[in-house]
């Protein structure tokens, strides 16, 4: 869960921390309050677009910053953790700091943890983090692997489904090796024709010299 959100130099915003209880929070507001600042910042933080226009008028960079508690739900805290292991990126206590920060000309770095990743990555992660619904806009249903995986919960297969990965990938690891094996067998008999050749041919030129 997203534990806090700190916005800086964003729109009009100049500084803010925003801290969030455990369950449901609230932000209410009247039009132009700003709620949608705040949802947009957030999404600058998950991979959106950055442009300079974003920036508060007057700054020269700005920055999102969101401190997140990794869930055990749905293997959250899993497939998380295995990502950011493959980065060589610790995830102490199961919490992970995302930054996102803007420059003027539209410029943009990302850190994870306090280490450099690619804007891509950070997109990545926080597609497991966090689900954004909006009006005529629900992101994660959009995916193809969300999908697979709301029928495979809904059907009870999810166990079934881990182990036909499991079994996928042993199958395509063995298919590859055998086509290794037979690309090898046909780079051998091709080697050995070319040699009888070779011999072949070296026999009728020493046969003529004689």
């Amino acid at each position: 869960m997203l534990v806090e959100l700190r916005i800086r130099n964003i729109a009009v915003i100049d500084s803010v921390a925003l801290s969030l209880a455990p369950a449901l929070n609230v932000l209410t507001g009247e039009t132009g309050a700003g709620k949608s600042l705040i949802v947009g910042a957030l999404g600058l933080l998950l991979g959106d677009r950055a442009a300079s226009d974003r920036l508060r008028p007057g700054a020269d960079r700005g920055s999102v910053e969101g401190i997140f508690e990794l869930s055990n739900r749905n293997g959250t805290r899993h497939d998380v953790l295995q990502l950011l292991d493959e980065r060589g990126i610790d995830a102490d206590n199961g919490m992970i700091v995302l930054k996102r920060e803007l420059a003027v000309g539209g410029r943009s770095r990302a850190w994870i943890n306090a280490t450099p990743v690619t804007v891509a990555f950070l997109s990545e992660i926080g597609a497991h983090l966090v689900s954004v619904h909006g009006q005529h806009e629900a992101q994660t249903l959009m995916q193809a692997d969300t999908q697979r995986d709301v029928l495979d919960c809904y059907s009870n297969a999810s166990e079934a489904a881990t182990k036909v990965a499991t079994l996928f990938g042993e199958l395509s690891e063995l298919q590859t090796r055998a086509n290794e094996r037979v690309s090898a067998r046909r780079d051998a008999e091709r080697r050995a024709d070319y040699l009888r050749f070779l011999g072949n041919w070296r026999c009728r030129c020493a046969g003529r010299r004689r």
